[in-house]
């Protein structure tokens, strides 16, 4: 049983850094825009709208995996889940909750800028804001991996 436990207790960390490394993949789109001609420009653009919603998508599903395996974790070393079990208490899982609002907050953005951009309407603040958004939350993204690192220890 401990080594099913320690199965579904890796499982969040390595689908997280599934996310980390698209996550660092996307954010190359601000550096790589302004080298494009325009006819590919637009091109990028729909892809890194489409790779952003996935992302939304992917962190949210990780978020609940930690949730989920945390449960499993506990049901399979204790017997019983109790709500302390799986609510954050410590850094790690707090930053979780934050990166959630975070990214919840540079979707909106993301869409923001692109209707304004369809619509013809001034969008360069917003879009300037999205990726200073993802800027900082690239710092809170290593600093949760860290720390969800020592996390582990606890566990294993």
């Amino acid at each position: 049983m401990e080594v099913l436990a320690t199965l579904v207790i890796l499982l969040h960390p390595i689908a997280a850094l599934a996310i980390i490394w698209q996550f660092f993949k996307q954010r190359k789109w601000r550096f790589e825009r302004s080298k494009l001609p325009n006819d590919l420009r637009n091109e990028g653009i729909s892809r890194h709208e489409k790779m952003g919603n996935k992302i939304f998508i992917y962190v949210i599903l990780v978020i609940c995996l930690a949730f989920v395996s945390k449960i499993i974790y506990f049901q399979i070393n204790n017997g019983v889940v109790t709500f302390s079990d799986i609510a954050p208490n410590h850094f790690h899982g707090w930053a979780g909750i934050i990166g959630l609002f975070l990214i919840i907050y540079l979707r909106q953005l993301g869409i923001k800028a692109s209707n304004n951009r369809n619509s013809e309407k001034p969008y360069a603040k917003i879009s300037n804001l999205h990726g200073r958004i993802s800027d900082v939350m690239m710092y809170l993204i290593i600093i949760h991996a860290f720390l969800g690192f020592l996390y582990l220890f606890t566990y294993l």
